[in-house]
Formats: C-alpha cells, sequence, structure tokens
C-alpha cells in the first residue's frame, strides 16, 4: 500500500512531520520504504504494509483513558530511598546544603580577590621600586662617565705635556742632558 506523509499522520493521528519521521525510521529499519518523487515539489510517497497501515488502532489526540485498552495501570515501583519530591524536611535539608556551598564558594572569591589585590599591589611596589633602582643606575651612570670623560682629558692633557718636555729635553745638547 502507498500513501503520503498527510495519510499517515491523519491515520496515526500525528503531525505531519511526525509521519515523516516515523516513515523515516521505519525505512531505516527496513519496514517501510519511502519513495520520493521526481521533482523537489513532487508528493513523497511512502510503501508501508498494508495490514500495519489498517490492523494498527490510531491514537487519539486527546483521547480519554480506556482502562482497557491493554495499557498497563499499576504505577512503576519506587525505590524505598527515594523521597517524595514535596517532603518538606529533603527540601529544608537541600537548602540548608545549598546554603552552605554557596556560603564556602563566596569565602573561596572573597580569598581569591583578596589575593589578587594583594599580588597587585605587591607587583605595583615592585614596579615602583625598579624603576627608583633604573633611575639611581642611570644617575650613577652618567655620572661614571662624566668621571672618566674628565680623566680622558686629563689624561690627554699630562700626555701632551710629557710629549712636549720630552721633546724639549730630546732638543738640548747632551752635556746637558745629563745636567739635569
Amino acid at each position: 500500500m502507498t500513501v503520503t506523509y498527510r495519510e499517515i499522520a491523519e491515520r496515526f493521528g500525528i503531525g505531519i512531520e511526525g509521519a515523516r519521521i516515523k516513515a523515516k525510521r521505519r525505512a531505516a529499519k527496513g519496514l517501510w520504504r519511502i519513495i520520493p518523487g521526481n521533482h523537489p515539489q513532487d508528493i513523497i510517497r511512502v510503501e508501508i504494509p498494508e495490514d500495519e497501515f489498517t490492523s494498527s488502532q490510531p491514537a487519539q489526540r486527546g483521547a480519554t483513558y480506556n482502562p482497557n485498552d491493554g495499557t498497563p495501570t499499576t504505577p512503576p515501583q519506587q525505590e524505598e530511598e527515594r523521597r517524595d519530591a514535596n517532603d518538606i524536611d529533603a527540601l529544608v535539608e537541600l537548602i540548608s546544603q545549598l546554603t552552605t556551598q554557596s556560603a564556602v564558594m563566596t569565602d573561596r572569591l572573597v580569598d581569591a580577590e583578596k589575593g589578587k589585590a594583594e599580588a597587585e599591589r605587591d607587583a605595583a611596589i615592585a614596579r615602583a621600586a625598579l624603576a627608583s633602582a633604573e633611575a639611581r643606575l642611570t644617575a650613577m651612570q652618567e655620572g661614571y662617565l662624566s668621571d672618566l670623560k674628565e680623566l680622558r682629558d686629563r689624561m690627554e692633557t699630562e700626555s701632551d705635556r710629557a710629549r712636549s718636555e720630552l721633546a724639549e729635553w730630546k732638543a738640548r745638547p747632551w752635556w746637558r742632558r745629563l745636567a739635569g
């Protein structure tokens, strides 16, 4: 039997999108076969075994519960340890635990913020000390450079004077050099 998504939706009491999904799932299992059209706008047909389409009872939306329809009427067994969602004591205990966890997390956050502030303060102090040390080092370097320039100038002057004295001494006759 070949039907459309709309016919599947009407038969099983689901939406057209639900019918499309149902057809794809059944086709993936090999129970049904989807037959696409030649054009993207053509209607897609689904090949379904006739007995499956006619024999199954359609589900109706908003239908009333019928206890004789073969569905289980006993509620699922609950574990003894499972607490009722409306148990006030359990809710109070849960709120207490969450409040304690929140307080612990708040304390940890405050401690982390304090640690961050202290680290930033220490970093600022270290930066200021570094800047001061760099300024002192620059001043010392400039002082030493000026002292070195002064020494070089004085050494050049002394060297020039010594050369000129040596030149004068060499210019004297040898007997005068011996005398003094």
